[in-house]
């Protein structure tokens, strides 16, 4: 009779940290899909509003520009 009690508890066990696994995994999921849809309507409302204005320091994108933004270069792995 113990080891089936053992193996009862063994059971609920895994059982228990399985749904909490799938808990967690659905809370996760949820978290990355709010995230998701939050960033594309910021984005996607910042580019409407700002769409055809031009830049007091023109355009970010050339190098001579006062507001450009230099990034320095990564080196790459050797395939």
């Amino acid at each position: 009779m113990f080891a089936y009690e053992l193996h009862q508890e063994r059971h609920n066990d895994l059982r228990h940290r399985a749904d909490h696994w799938r808990l967690l995994r659905e809370v996760k999921a949820a978290r990355t899909a709010q995230r998701r849809a939050r960033r594309v309507t910021s984005g996607s409302t910042a580019r409407s509003d700002t769409e055809g204005a031009s830049s007091p320091h023109g355009s970010l994108g050339s190098p001579g520009s006062p507001g450009a933004v230099r990034r320095a270069r990564r080196p790459r792995p050797a395939a």
